[in-house]
């Protein structure tokens, strides 16, 4: 019996590794398509513990990107947390699958979890070139999103009531109601809607503007530094999101347009790769990277952010006095 589980452990951590090789072989061939086609793409291995693993833009165009081979490993605190980063920095939050279970991934269909878009490769590719998306994976089968309005003005355009266009598909008429409120209909009833009525009534979905699927509480610390840092925004004025799993551990802002990406070190020498990630990421979105350090140091950037001790941090009392630190630190760089 202890043979028969040290052996099915050996086998689960054989899997993992190759899972992990291959995922790491895609999310390398995914930087390379990325970058070929114009947009500005975050390092293919940010280091440590991350929600996702590319962060690309080119121009208005962004993307949050996790790369996984079967979309059903994909948990709701990283759905969650790539989701709380979309709506801050205007990305689509999107994770490139392969494997629904034991099935792959079919081509041009949307799937979900946790709120979240899930394609696959190719289809990915093709979205982020302009193709538009109509079809999603949902209980019991692929529903097509209907523009209602379109379909109620065909509709009466052709003279036909919703009692007569449901006799000839072969649906109730409170279904022809609810198509005609925007509800999707199912692939099957949407052919039979568009043979009857000849017209392209199809509403395309955007991933840019998805629904979250559920609220973003804060998450809860116990630990010292982070409670101080906290305190110290709120005072000055700013609001705040704190994340788990990013380089980054909270992302402030005054308004949505400009945020600060701020990694909380205890010491200078703690992790610098996390810094050079911060930077990477931060210079992807545009945005201004800031590290908080316990320690006092004469130092003004590390990993070419902008280091502020704690107790400095602590003189800021309004937007401007944090707004002046951060200058003088930026200028120190120069």
């Amino acid at each position: 019996m202890f043979h028969r589980t040290t052996q099915n452990i050996l086998y689960y951590i054989l899997y993992i590794l190759i899972v992990d090789d291959h995922r790491r072989v895609v999310i390398h061939k995914l930087y390379d398509i990325l970058a070929k086609e114009g947009f500005k793409v975050s390092e293919p291995d940010l280091k440590g513990l991350v929600s996702f693993d590319i962060i690309a833009r080119r121009g208005d165009q962004k993307f949050i990107l996790k790369i996984l081979q079967n979309i059903d490993t994909l948990r709701l605190a990283n759905a969650v947390e790539i989701q709380k980063l979309a709506k801050l920095t205007g990305a689509a939050a999107i994770v490139v699958g392969e494997k629904c279970g034991s099935g792959d991934l079919e081509q041009d269909v949307v799937y979900y979890r946790h709120g979240v878009p899930i394609l696959s490769l190719d289809t990915f590719v093709d979205y982020m070139n302009g193709d538009q998306l109509y079809v999603y994976s949902g209980p019991g089968g692929f529903y097509i999103s209907i523009n209602g309005m379109e379909l109620h003005r065909t509709r009466e355009l052709k003279g036909m009531s919703i009692g007569n266009l449901s006799k000839r598909v072969g649906i109730s008429r409170r279904s022809i109601s609810l198509y005609e409120s925007g509800n999707a209909a199912t692939v099957d009833v949407f052919l039979k809607l568009e043979e009857i009525l000849r017209t392209d009534f199809r509403k395309a979905i955007d991933l840019f503007n998805v629904e979250m699927s559920r609220s973003f509480d804060q998450i809860k610390t116990d630990d010292p530094f982070v409670s101080e840092f906290e305190d110290i925004i709120k005072r000055t004025g700013y609001m705040y999101e704190s994340m788990n799993r990013s380089p980054f551990d909270v992302v402030v802002f005054e308004t949505i347009k400009a945020l600060m990406l701020v990694g909380l070190f205890e010491n200078v020498l703690s992790r610098p790769e996390r810094a050079n990630a911060i930077k990477n990421v931060s210079d992807i979105f545009e945005q201004q990277p800031l590290i908080i350090t316990r320690e006092e140091t004469s130092k003004d950037n590390l990993g070419g952010c902008p280091l502020v001790t704690l107790s400095e941090l602590k003189k800021a009392y309004d937007p401007d006095d944090l707004i002046r630190l951060l200058h003088s630190k930026k200028s120190a760089m120069s």
